[in-house]
């Protein structure tokens, strides 16, 4: 026979206290509710809602001044040679050339001197670390040769703008090319793409862990047949101060389009990507590939370089795209550029497979930078590439057109939206920036996003930005206002933009229409040929951030 259970009622006791419990939560979260909405629209708000009751709310709130918390960006590793790839003589050396690695970092708004620091501690040119020093901003120049992790504590109620980049030259060899990218925030998600695994095509990983916790990192990597499957080489840890490089040709071999997702729990960390791809013998370019945002409906990439390729030329722009959900969708691209909106037949739009990387052909477009704006049904991540033509050394006993890449990653759409009055609210002012390495020729790549995309309507508006410059002293070089029209690219030589050097760039909108905008700089370096400008590389620029100074705070009762 089946045991009996017995339920009884709850006493009266019992319920009286499950009530007592329930009002105390109550009771705290709308005293929460009300300090958070004393705190975001002060005290005559708090007096309309209840009365006599929310003027005492708002007498018991004191201010708590706030201290904000210290600030990471870590750089990608320098580029390196993949282990065992130099097996060859003299004459077919795989680094017959050594790499140069230069870091830039500028950081306004800390209330303290920042440093730069080897990761796991130690200098970056000597024993010491790299301090920041200057009236304007602070800057630092300087050689690396191992992973650059810069920490700045902001001021409070100030704007904090802060960022780094970390840029490789290699003017012969399997390595040739300007690889350069911006240094990031640790997270507990980073999406990466670019790169390939295919025939000639090397990947390399880096996961680095600038905290002092241990992360569990986990992989997932796409394909041109979705999903690769990784096994147990799609998890490891990573070990505080630490990084861990990671072949991606010996875990996820012969993929000819790439993107990675890199998740962490137990602590956040970087990634990077370093993408490389030589034809034969011929070096096909190396990048370093940084982390763009989250999956979402609207994603820009900028900078994406037209020399006036042929339409069918497999070396002409491409933007790669991805749905990592669950479900496929539809792409739509609008491409901006010189002349103002382009319309390339037949890549209006995009069928997306679920977990399938796409890449889209932009051959035929004339000389120039674009901007490619992709709107998709289904979240997605997108990034462009394009690729520089260059010469060999006269004395080389290799044949044909060494190639260089550049991988332009994807930015947020920030639009406008409407405010509580129904009046249009303009994206935030604060609009980026970005150091610049010494050694290289830069240019500003400026696009105005239009607010209505529809192939049918010509896009219209302008708005104004603001470039401000800052030389290797952290001196304030001055301000260049620009008025950027919807749908239209503008290139600036940095150069014309202050005189004397400049070492960094921030960028804010001061009037207009409230369009999105989006940016990035086109590095170049020249091969030691005849040939200017054949090595390449895109750098997109880092958030600005406000940080907190007081808050409000009250001592609410919650009883026994």
């Amino acid at each position: 026979m089946t045991p009996r259970t017995t339920v009884r009622p709850p006493t009266r006791t019992a319920v009286l206290r499950a009530l007592r419990v329930a009002a105390v939560t109550v009771t705290g979260v709308l005293a929460a509710g009300a300090l958070a909405a004393v705190a975001t629209l002060g005290g005559q708000w708090a007096q309309r809602w209840t009365g006599d009751e929310s003027r005492a709310v708002a007498a018991q709130t004191q201010p708590v001044a706030v201290t904000p918390a210290e600030e990471t960006l870590v750089c990608p590793a320098p580029v390196r040679l993949p282990e065992g790839s130099d097996v060859g003589d003299d004459q077919f050396s795989a680094a017959p050339v050594a790499t140069e690695s230069r870091l830039a970092a500028a950081v306004l708004g800390a209330s303290a001197r920042p440093s730069a620091t080897a990761l796991g501690g130690g200098g970056l040119a000597g024993d010491a670390p790299t301090e920041l020093t200057g009236a304007g901003a602070a800057v630092a120049r300087t050689d690396v040769s191992a992973t650059a992790v810069l920490r700045a504590q902001p001021t409070p109620s100030e704007a904090f703008r802060a960022a780094a980049t970390v840029a490789s030259v290699t003017t012969d060899g399997d390595l040739r090319g300007l690889a350069a990218a911006r240094c990031t925030t640790p997270a507990t998600s980073h999406w990466l793409v670019g790169g390939s695994t295919d025939v000639g095509g090397s990947a390399l990983l880096t996961v680095q862990n600038s905290s002092s916790r241990p992360a569990s990192v986990t992989l997932e990597v796409f394909g041109p047949a979705g999903v690769v499957a990784l096994g147990g080489k799609g998890s490891f840890a990573v070990a505080p101060g630490e990084e861990v490089v990671t072949r991606l040709e010996s875990v996820a071999p012969e993929q000819g389009r790439l993107a990675v997702h890199v998740r962490s729990a137990g602590a956040r960390v970087t990634a990077s990507l370093q993408a490389q791809a030589i034809d034969g013998l011929l070096p096909s370019g190396t990048e370093l590939v940084a982390p763009g945002p989250a999956p979402a409906a609207a994603v820009a990439v900028t900078g994406l370089t037209s020399t006036g390729e042929t339409v069918d030329d497999p070396h002409a722009p491409r933007l790669r795209l991805l749905a990592p959900g669950e479900a496929g969708g539809t792409a739509r691209l609008s491409l901006y550029g010189p002349g103002g909106r382009v319309t390339l037949r037949g890549a209006e739009e995009v069928e997306l497979e679920p977990g399938v990387v796409t890449d889209v052909p932009l051959g035929g477009l004339p000389e120039g930078a674009y901007t490619v704006v992709a709107e998709a049904d289904v979240p997605v991540v997108a990034a462009g590439a394009a690729e520089a033509a260059g010469a060999l050394p006269e004395d080389s006993v290799l044949s044909g057109t060494p190639y260089d890449v550049s991988w332009s990653a994807g930015q947020p759409l920030v639009e406008a939206t409407t405010g509580p009055d129904g009046a249009v609210v303009a994206p935030g002012e604060a609009l980026g920036q970005l150091a610049l390495p010494a050694g290289v020729r830069a240019s500003l790549v400026l696009q105005a996003v239009p607010l209505e995309r529809d192939p049918d309507v010509e896009p219209s508006g302008a708005t104004t930005v603001t470039v401000r410059a800052y030389g290797p002293d952290g001196a304030d070089l001055g301000a260049t206002e620009a008025e950027l029209t919807a749908g239209t690219s503008r290139t600036v030589p940095v150069a014309d933009l202050a005189e004397g050097e400049v070492a960094a760039l921030a960028l804010d909108r001061t009037g207009g229409d409230p369009l999105a905008v989006v940016w990035a700089v086109t590095l170049e370096a020249d091969d030691g040929t005849d040939t200017r400008g054949t090595l390449r590389s895109v750098v997109v620029p880092s958030p600005a951030r406000s940080t907190p100074g007081d808050v409000a705070v009250r001592a609410v009762g919650a009883g026994r």
